[in-house]
C-alpha cells in the first residue's frame, strides 16, 4: 500500500525528476500548451497550478519562490505579471489534460496539457522569441546598432611570409672544432 506516499516517482530520480518537471513547466508557460504522457502531464499540473497560485499574489517572496522553480528572470516576470493578472479572479483549475490514446511506439498514453485561458497565437510567439533570445529582434532595431563590417584586405600580391635565416646544420665534428678554436684565439 501507498501510505504516505504522495510522489509519482515516474521512474526517476529526485533530481532527475525535478528538472523534468521544471522544464515541462517552463515550455508550458512559453508555449501555453505541451504535448506529454499522461503521468508526466498530472504530475506537471500539480507544480503549474502551484506557481500560479504564487503568481498571483505578485510580491517579492512569491517571484523567489517561483524563481527557485524556473531560474529565469524574464520568464518570471511574464508569470507574475502576465498569468498571475490572467488568473486572478480563478480560484483554482488554471489547467486542463487532454487525454490522446497510446503512443504507436511504446503503448505509453499521452496526453495535452494546456492552461484554460490562452493567449493570441501572436502573443504566444513573441514570449517564445524573448525567451529563447533574450532579446527582441524589433527592440534591436529601434535601437539601430551598427554592425561591423570586415575589411577585406586589398592587395594584388598574395602575402608571403618572411623566412628565416636558417644557417646550414654544421655537422658534429666541425661544431666542436669550431669551439676549440674560438678557444685558442681567445687565449
Amino acid at each position: 500500500m501507498r501510505h504516505g506516499n504522495r510522489v509519482k516517482k515516474l521512474g526517476r530520480k529526485k533530481e532527475h525528476r525535478h528538472a523534468l518537471l521544471r522544464n515541462l513547466c517552463r515550455s508550458l508557460f512559453i508555449f501555453e500548451r505541451i504535448r506529454t504522457t499522461l503521468p508526466k502531464a498530472k504530475e506537471a499540473r500539480r507544480l503549474a497550478e502551484h506557481l500560479i497560485e504564487f503568481a498571483k499574489k505578485n510580491n517579492l517572496a512569491a517571484r523567489r519562490t517561483i524563481y527557485r522553480f524556473i531560474p529565469d528572470h524574464k520568464l518570471v516576470n511574464i508569470i507574475c505579471d502576465e498569468f498571475g493578472q490572467r488568473f486572478a479572479d480563478r480560484q483554482g483549475g488554471y489547467t486542463r489534460i487532454y487525454r490522446l490514446g497510446p503512443r504507436l511506439g511504446d503503448g505509453a498514453e499521452m496526453a495535452i496539457l494546456e492552461l484554460v485561458e490562452k493567449s493570441d497565437a501572436s502573443a504566444i510567439d513573441l514570449r517564445r522569441r524573448l525567451i529563447e533570445r533574450r532579446t527582441l529582434p524589433e527592440t534591436q532595431a529601434k535601437k539601430g546598432r551598427k554592425t561591423k563590417v570586415k575589411k577585406e584586405k586589398k592587395s594584388d600580391e598574395p602575402t608571403r611570409r618572411k623566412k628565416k635565416n636558417k644557417e646550414a646544420p654544421v655537422e658534429k665534428g666541425k661544431k666542436s672544432k669550431n669551439k676549440e678554436k674560438k678557444r685558442k684565439e681567445k687565449k
